[in-house]
């Protein structure tokens, strides 16, 4: 078997396995849910967020370095870790403790989602509209590479490396987002609008815009149906 189709292999039995240990994390979920069992419950929610959460941190970390845009990768691990201590309290703390912990449950899950959806549109004004509005040169790139990484489902994506000349020098860029929709050639020419005070922070019309569209919208709809249920809840 040639290395590619061992890659694949190896590919698709871990997507298996992640998405086995999804369903039985999710049912087990239900299940203490259901029983009253609140503290298992919440250990099972946190070691599923924190795994996924480290898992998103080394991927970021290795692929080179920490950045200021992998800090909302944070929140996975320390929800993780949130939610252990939570059951870890509704389990082994004092009677008082365990009632204000379960009382403020809901509340917290609310405020948690809240903060991603904000999280999400100010992502996504950032791609669409910021960029925008500050890369304004047009420059003529050549695509030179195209990275690949998986994403957390194992799936491809894709990130160009583009290469350009700006008032007589050259510059090799990657602005680091990575999809799997409008992937560039590697040799083509395409069109893209770079900061004239950075050259290295760049806007590509065609592939950011979708994504900032993306964001901007989930990230609109988790916090009104947040806002929704935080409504009902003051009202009940």
């Amino acid at each position: 078997m040639s290395n590619n189709g061992r890659n694949k292999a190896t590919d698709a039995v871990i997507s298996i396995v992640f998405l086995l240990w999804f369903v039985a994390s999710i049912g087990l979920l239900i299940y203490f849910a259901k029983t009253g069992k609140t503290a298992l419950a919440l250990s099972v929610f946190g070691q599923y967020f924190l795994v996924f959460g480290i898992i998103g941190l080394v991927s970021s970390i290795s692929d080179g370095g920490f950045k200021l845009k992998s800090l909302p990768i944070l929140l996975f691990p320390l929800v993780g870790i949130g939610a252990i201590a939570g059951g870890i309290i509704i389990q082994y703390g004092s009677e008082e403790l365990k009632k204000k912990c379960i009382d403020a449950l809901p509340m917290i899950f609310i405020i948690l989602f809240i903060i991603i959806g904000v999280g999400l549109i100010i992502g996504g004004l950032y791609s669409a509209i910021y960029l925008k509005l500050t890369c304004t040169e047009y420059v003529n790139a050549e695509c030179v590479e195209v990275k690949k990484q998986y994403n957390r489902n194992h799936n491809e994506v894709y990130c160009p490396v583009y290469s350009f000349s700006y008032n007589g020098q050259n510059y090799k860029v990657c602005n680091d987002i990575y999809t799997n929709t409008y992937i560039p050639a590697v040799g083509q020419c395409y069109e893209l609008y770079i900061n004239p005070n950075n050259p290295m922070k760049i806007y590509e019309p065609l592939r950011v815009k979708g994504t900032g569209v993306f964001m901007i919208i989930l990230g609109v709809v988790i916090v009104c149906f947040m806002g929704f249920v935080l409504h009902m809840m003051n009202n009940a």
